[in-house]
């Protein structure tokens, strides 16, 4: 989680930088990001969204492998890989097996992380706004190609 968050900062930037958004800035994206943080803050959904991963990344890994590798190999316009019919991700890669426990246990830390940070971007919406403004009229008269 750690090492997404210098990421998502990146691309908050990149994205107040837009002149597009510096012309006609969303309001409504501080409203979006406060419930955003209401909802991911809520050890209800918390929990109910570790439960639902983690009774998915069970069935994914008892899913064959092989219909998955011949369905690669014909869009990539290739010869599928002899693969064992009964080769499941669980066979072949023996520490996914601890996924599942690692999605429940973690999910909804990553969440809360993900809660906070949405908060601070909308404490940050008014300086990214006018940020944008700035780049705006920096890049005013500028031709992209």
């Amino acid at each position: 989680m750690r090492s997404i968050l210098p990421l998502a900062a990146s691309l908050v930037m990149v994205g107040a930088a837009s002149p597009a958004l510096a012309q006609d800035p969303d309001p409504a994206l501080g409203k979006t990001a406060a419930a955003m943080a209401d909802r991911m803050s809520d050890p209800a959904i918390q929990q109910e969204l570790a439960f639902t991963l983690s009774t998915l990344s069970q069935v994914l890994l008892d899913l064959p492998i092989a219909p998955l590798a011949k369905a690669a190999a014909d869009m990539a316009g290739e010869n599928a890989p002899a693969v064992d019919p009964q080769m499941t991700l669980r066979k072949a890669a023996p520490k996914a097996e601890k996924m599942p426990q690692v999605i429940e246990r973690e999910l909804p830390l990553a969440m809360e992380q993900m809660a906070g940070m949405a908060g601070g971007i909308e404490a940050m919406m008014p300086a990214l706004r006018d940020f944008a403004q700035q780049m705006g009229l920096a890049f005013e008269g500028i031709e992209v190609r």
